[in-house]
């Protein structure tokens, strides 16, 4: 009996259904690239209508990008990743050896606003120093009075 190869590499049974998301839901690799696209485009400040335009689709093909609902071609993963300046690899990083990750947290919108907004800090001292404090009060376990009595800090 001959092989029969799916779409995916993967062997089937000659007889059987292939997997669908009506039946299986996305694909989990399609969701995760999904995920990283939805934080890629985050971290560059850019809405779902401006990459929409930069790769060709609508704004609400991006989201079904964004969900796996849709999966991207190659070439449109490819323009996406140059417009979002990342490598292609971006997007399947942390992604293991297996196809689902769901242990895998991504950032929060505040942390991508936070990055997104000390990016765009045009003076490295400053950005140095906001680091600096950062990592001061990050490292304070949540005791409150150990922060310095500093004036910048006192008006609250």
């Amino acid at each position: 009996m001959t092989e029969v190869v799916n779409d995916q590499g993967d062997s089937v049974q000659p007889g059987r259904r292939r997997r669908t998301i009506r039946e299986h839901g996305p694909d989990p690799v399609d969701v995760h690239v999904g995920r990283r696209l939805r934080q890629a485009r985050f971290l560059s400040g850019m809405s779902q209508e401006e990459l929409g335009a930069g790769i060709g689709v609508s704004f609400q093909a991006v989201q079904k990008y964004e969900h796996g609902e849709n999966r991207l071609s190659a070439s449109r993963l490819y323009k996406a990743a140059r417009l979002l300046d990342r490598p292609v690899s971006f997007f399947f990083e942390e992604l293991g050896g297996e196809a689902t990750n769901a242990g895998a947290k991504g950032f929060t919108r505040e942390e991508i606003e936070l990055v997104r907004h000390f990016r765009q800090i045009p003076n490295e001292e400053v950005r140095e120093h906001l680091l600096q404090m950062t990592k001061r009060i990050g490292g304070l376990d949540g005791a409150d009075a150990a922060l310095p009595a500093t004036p910048e800090l006192q008006r609250g």
